[in-house]
């Protein structure tokens, strides 16, 4: 009998519901016990198995009810079963001498040999006195010499034989090893987890241990139980310490080919707890989804596959990914009626009420609301520590789904969200100043590789916060708001010399012609998205404004054919559900309002008319004719409401958030049908603080001017795809792929899984234009052709060479991986195997620890200035990376570009620089103002100069 739960995601408004009660701590005081014990008396193997499997379902993390069941399964003649039961057993208290016996027991009747000899390794790793190892090696001796009668077992039994043949020299010599490599983990207290000192010395302990586990001397399960049990410790008395375990947590979870997947699951569990704690939501999904693939027809209770449906929904709403979390949970409350363990129903109420109510499926919340106030008149409920996850959940979700006006709960955010929804803008302001004086205090406190999964929860607390002053007109302090939303940035925090520059800082650095324009996102954690708080900086004044939303857009959001085809093209990329309801008319939108994901939407779009494609040597763009209609939009939204505090301004600086670091603004039509470059010269920035740093920093004399890479030639890797069937293989080979960065392995593997049947096309222009260079500018060294390599860039990088060029030119393929983050990369010359440890890919993590003290860098090629979207980082990609190694100043590009576009644009640019000693952005501006005059010929679409984007000083 294998647990197989079989999901359906239609949700049911009539479910029959179990009876639930509260259990006693001790399974064995349970009624079902006595009726499982009453049934074995009776040789009633059916009552058997059902009633621990009642057990099972309601102490879900025991390991004696996954061993009652084993038990049941054996008795029912289902050994194969057994054996499963049991390596669930003994991942759960795999220090119990009594899951390795009956495993053993089990695997040798199921003709298992290997598993049997697993169990016994475990058995004997514990360690016993010499009495019971005696006592217990005569008992499994009999036990193996009854099944002589059995001749399809003879081979088993044979092995098995042999196995206990020398087992008390075994088990003394693996109890030694087990008790000299884990005895501090496994013995680890409350008391040594919570000193530092000793809780590092037992990680080291732990860590060195496991080449006894690749050697075999050491049970892998009590490996696992060892980490599991740290991690349980930390997370009462040392939660910083129990970072340090995440990755070694994560490392297992991934591991298929060295842990069970029930060793897996254990390790799951205290990784979803640490990285929920974090809010490292992606992280979460990661795991979640990926162990929800492997338990697939694996699970062996539905309360198993239940706790990954918990943490997927509790990602995915924490992402405000609230359709997709309302389709999981749809899933999830199909399970609920299964559940006896009050605990995990209490869990689930907390996730799915949220889900329902943010992604304002009225009708289903409504639903589980009812169940969840049944569940807490429960007798008893209210004293247990798990009712708070009900209660948390109504209290968050009593205004969306009609409960009327709103008593504060003391949750600081949720009373602020409450309150502005009751338009309540005064009070709800004073509780975002305390939620966010609350989430300040815990992000002092972490590292700042830790603090990155706060600030998701952080930029919502500021966007409302920001929103409330608005309505209650203290414009003053959306600034500050605004900047504080960038503090905790990686960059800011490596560059700049103010945490959060003051207002009056920024004026003193800004020109009297210059204006530095910054976004703020007011519409996070809500339904509809891609409304911003804009605030326009100059020399005297602060304006704040509104951008214009969807307003720009709404007869193009209503039922748009094209619109349609580009979201399910976006979502098969994605892989996820086309998001249709809103432009098919199926749910009404908000007035004025991006339904979720259509802003994201849009700039795809207009992505999509910025491309072009060349068909029999000529340039094809996608609806030429529409375009300046889509860019007017834009600037429609976001510049046209600042026109009358733009008059004089010459120089514009955006700092942008999220998706609006991928709108080209140098392209944005006037009413006058003018580009934004032909008005202004357009930088960008991540925040007032570098921009303050940066020219605030010593000048610094430079050697040589230039140094350019170009001419590189690709091959396919040869090396053997990863699998990839499946969502568990692709986070399989994430894992795989961080991991191996972090060892600076070669990562051929991955990129051949993705490559197409060609390699990349060799860039003649590319050469060429670094040809010019070193013929137009003086003092510029090339690395052409085969020296255009990986390895000759990263001797250079520890040579300390590269900071003697004030320009670093890197001519060649380039693109932001869709599905493995860690692969976006620069490409160098490729062979089809790695030379000298480099797969020729410059990878943004390599690009991140490359030692770059120089003042620009040019990456002419396709997609550079793109990424994911990270809390408080912005688009975290390659250009940020190249900030984080020390540049000052970078030139990316936003899409697919042209190979000869690009070669007049950097040619003619650096001989402005140089040549001409004119500065960056008015040299850039320039050369984009003779694009579109067509001085370089027939080359005045956007596509040709419009994707280069400034991003510096």
């Amino acid at each position: 009998m294998r647990y197989s739960i079989f999901l359906t995601f239609i949700f049911t408004h009539v479910l029959c519901w179990s009876q639930v009660t509260i259990p006693p701590n001790d399974p064995t005081s349970h009624p079902s016990y006595a009726a499982f014990l009453e049934a074995g008396r009776s040789k009633n193997n059916n009552s058997r198995l059902s009633t621990a499997g009642e057990l099972l379902e309601t102490y879900p993390e025991n390991s004696k009810t996954f061993g009652w069941v084993a038990s049941a399964l054996y008795g029912n003649n289902k050994p194969d079963d057994a054996v499963m039961f049991s390596q669930w057993a003994m991942a759960f208290d795999s220090y119990n001498p009594e899951t390795g016996y009956y495993g053993f027991i089990h695997a040798v009747f199921a003709n298992r040999p290997n598993e049997a000899k697993l169990f016994l390794e475990n058995m004997q790793a514990v360690g016993q006195d010499q009495a019971t190892m005696q006592r217990d090696k005569q008992a499994l001796s009999g036990y193996v010499n009854s099944l002589a009668n059995y001749p399809h077992l003879s081979g088993t039994v044979q092995k098995a034989k042999e196995m206990l043949s020398n087992y008390e020299e075994q088990s003394m010599i693996r109890a030694k090893a087990t008790f000299e490599s884990l005895g501090s983990s496994l013995g680890a207290t409350y008391e040594g987890i919570a000193q530092n000192a000793i809780a590092e010395k037992i990680l080291i302990d732990w860590v060195n241990a496991g080449k006894m586990v690749e050697e075999g001397k050491i049970s892998s399960a009590l490996y696992v139980d060892a980490l599991a049990y740290m991690a349980q410790l930390s997370e009462k008395v040392n939660f910083s310490f129990g970072q340090k375990l995440e990755p070694h947590l994560e490392k297992i979870v991934f591991d298929q080919k060295n842990y069970s997947l029930p060793s897996r699951y254990r390790a799951f569990l205290r990784l979803a707890r640490v990285q929920t704690a974090l809010k490292r939501w992606d992280k979460v999904l990661s795991s979640s989804s990926f162990m929800i693939d492997q338990l697939k027809g694996k699970a062996p209770s539905t309360a198993t596959l239940a706790k990954t449906y918990f943490y997927t929904v509790l990602a995915l709403t924490g992402q405000q990914k609230h359709d997709e979390a309302a389709q999981i949970a749809d899933g999830y409350v199909n399970l609920l009626p299964k559940l006896k363990s009050p605990e995990y129903i209490a869990e689930a109420y907390y996730v799915l009420i949220r889900a329902y109510a943010f992604n304002k499926d009225v009708e289903k919340g409504k639903a589980i609301r009812q169940k969840a106030q049944e569940f807490l008149k429960i007798p008893g409920m209210q004293d247990q520590p798990y009712v708070a996850f009900v209660t948390d959940g109504l209290s968050a979700t009593e205004n969306i789904l009609g409960e009327g006006d709103v008593a504060l709960t003391g949750n600081a955010y949720n009373d602020g969200v409450a309150l502005v929804g009751l338009k309540k803008y005064t009070e709800a302001a004073h509780q975002f100043e305390k939620a966010k004086e609350e989430e300040i205090k815990i992000l002092e406190g972490l590292s700042i590789l830790a603090q990155r999964g706060y600030l998701d929860k952080f930029q919502r607390i500021n966007g409302n916060l920001a929103a409330s002053y608005y309505e209650t007109r203290q414009f003053d302090k959306i600034y500050d708001v605004i900047e504080s939303n960038r503090s905790y940035s990686l960059l800011n925090d490596k560059r700049s010399t103010f945490k959060q520059l003051p207002l009056k800082e920024l004026q003193a650095v800004l020109g009297a012609n210059e204006a530095y324009l910054s976004f703020i996102d007011v519409s996070k954690g809500t339904t509809y998205e891609g409304t911003y708080l804009m605030c326009l900086v100059r020399k005297n004044d602060v304006t704040i404004k509104y951008n214009r939303s969807a307003g720009a857009f709404a007869d193009m959001l209503e039922n748009d054919k094209e619109l349609i085809a580009l979201e399910k093209e976006m979502a098969k990329n994605e892989f996820r559900q086309p998001n249709l309801d809103y432009l098919n008319g199926k749910k009404t939108r908000k007035d004025g309002m991006f339904a979720l994901g259509e802003f994201k939407l849009m700039t795809q779009y207009l992505r999509k008319h910025m491309e072009a494609k060349v068909v029999d040597g000529q340039y094809v763009f996608y609806q030429k004719e529409k375009m300046p209609d889509l860019l007017r939009r834009f600037y429609i939204t976001f510049i046209d409401g600042l026109e009358d505090k733009l008059q004089g301004v010459t120089k514009l600086t955006i700092s942008p958030e999220g998706l609006i670091g991928t709108i080209p603004f140098d392209a944005l039509m006037d009413w006058q049908g003018r580009y934004l470059a032909e008005r202004f010269e357009m930088g960008y920035i991540p925040s007032a603080s570098l921009l303050y740093s940066l020219r605030k920093q010593p000048k610094k004399k430079f050697e040589k001017n230039v140094l350019a890479f170009g001419g590189a030639t690709y091959a396919l890797h040869s090396a053997p795809k990863a699998p990839l069937s499946s969502i568990g293989d692709l986070e399989k080979l994430r894992y795989r792929v961080r991991e191996d960065l972090e060892k600076g392995l070669p990562l051929d593997y991955a990129f051949a899984t993705f490559q197409s049947d060609e390699p990349m096309g060799f860039l003649e222009g590319g050469r060429h234009e670094v040809v010019l260079i070193k013929k137009k500018v003086p003092l510029t060294d090339t690395r052409l052709d085969e020296m255009m390599t990986e390895n000759e860039l990263k001797r250079m990088s520890r040579a300390n060479e590269l900071g003697k060029y004030r320009a670093l030119h890197l001519s060649s393929h380039a693109s932001v991986h869709p599905y493995v983050f860690d692969l976006s990369a620069f490409a160098m010359t490729v062979k089809p195997k790695p030379v000298d440890g480099e797969d020729g890919m410059l990878v943004v993590g390599e690009v991140e620890k490359l030692n770059l003290p120089i003042d620009f860098v040019m990456l002419s090629a396709c997609q550079t200035a793109l990424g994911i979207e990270s809390p408080g980082d912005g688009i975290k990609g390659l250009n940020q990376a190249l900030f984080n190694a020390g540049v000052s100043s970078t030139l990316t590009s936003l899409w697919s570009v042209s190979d000869s576009g690009t070669m007049f644009l950097s040619v003619e640019l650096y001989d402005r620089m140089f040549n001409k000693s004119m500065a960056t952005p008015t040299a850039l501006a320039q050369v984009k103002r003779n694009f579109i005059a067509g001085v370089y010929g027939d080359q005045t679409h956007p596509y040709f100069w419009a994707p280069f984007i400034y991003t510096g000083y």
